[in-house]
């Protein structure tokens, strides 16, 4: 198997396919794979950037090629050469919810029937935890994908899958739209622009900018809110509360947001001790509610 190393520029969108809804990783133009050529990794077990005058549209996606003869092979058996899971990493498929991919990180794989397949995973993480059990992982991915799809890429209910706890809305989107980026660069709260899209850990974020879409994509964890992104002082007490998203501060390098100016104001007034405070508290409620929808708790005294 030969394994591959690189960055997507993706937008993720559902296309109406035949009726039904398809999620798709795709970058702002409808491309997958963020341009690269699938059948490249086919044919040459690399990855190699695609051209729009090569192109071709399947299943709602538009595939790059780096040659008409690329493209008439793709033509003549698409279902053969396509990316699997929607271009999402298929890593992430099997644990259950939708992550975006790093085309370097794509290859082909055979699947139980003895058929390669063209899959894709985030990372090198990503790519070595699922190496560990690649057949296995595959088949679980093939299982759970149905499910995933029909979900918004948000995470289904899985047994023995590590499972995360985020205020979203019903939609999937975190922080309520607002970049989460722009707190880190700018010190502003701005809302996103759904053109820059990225899925992490199930949840949809949305940056003002590519440039800020790609920040995130190289290093979710140091730009996301602490605590799911519920508010600060409330988890300081243990508590679930909702956040204004323009209520913010950032505290050696992490983000709180908050739910009110009151509560900003009580979590500045020993903003030390409250910080180990939520940082205690928020392993135990994470485990404790991963995996089922957001509920509020009372608000917090």
């Amino acid at each position: 198997m030969c394994k591959l190393f690189m960055t997507l520029s993706f937008f993720t969108l559902f296309a109406s396919l035949y009726g039904q809804k398809t999620l798709l990783n795709l970058d702002d133009k409808g491309v997958i794979i963020d341009g690269y050529d699938a059948i490249a990794y086919f044919t040459e077990g690399k990855p190699v950037q695609g051209q729009p005058e090569f192109q071709s549209r399947y299943n709602g996606s538009v595939y790059y090629f780096t040659s008409n003869e690329h493209k008439n092979l793709f033509d003549a058996d698409p279902k053969k050469y396509e990316v699997q899971f929607g271009g999402f990493c298929a890593y992430a498929v099997s644990q259950g919810h939708v992550s975006p991919i790093n085309p370097n990180f794509c290859y082909v794989q055979k699947d139980d029937k003895g058929i390669g397949r063209l899959i894709c995973q985030h990372n090198q993480k990503a790519n070595d935890l699922w190496n560990k059990n690649a057949n296995g992982l595959l088949i679980d991915a093939y299982k759970n994908w149905p499910a995933v799809e029909r979900n918004g890429g948000k995470q289904i209910p899985l047994k023995g899958v590590e499972h995360f706890y985020i205020n979203l809305d019903g939609d999937g989107l975190a922080n309520q739209g607002y970049d989460v980026v722009a707190y880190h660069i700018d010190n502003k709260a701005l809302k996103g622009d759904a053109k820059f899209t990225e899925w992490f850990h199930g949840a949809k974020y949305i940056f003002t900018s590519r440039e800020h879409q790609e920040l995130f994509r190289d290093n979710p964890k140091k730009y996301l809110p602490q605590y799911g992104g519920f508010c600060a002082y409330a988890m300081s007490l243990g508590k679930v509360r909702p956040v204004n998203p323009e209520i913010f501060s950032l505290e050696d390098g992490r983000l709180m947001l908050q739910h009110t100016k009151n509560a900003y104001d009580l979590f500045y007034k020993d903003v030390k001790g409250n910080i180990v405070k939520a940082d205690n508290k928020w392993p135990g409620v994470e485990q404790k509610k991963a995996g089922h929808k957001v509920k509020f708790d009372k608000p917090a005294k």
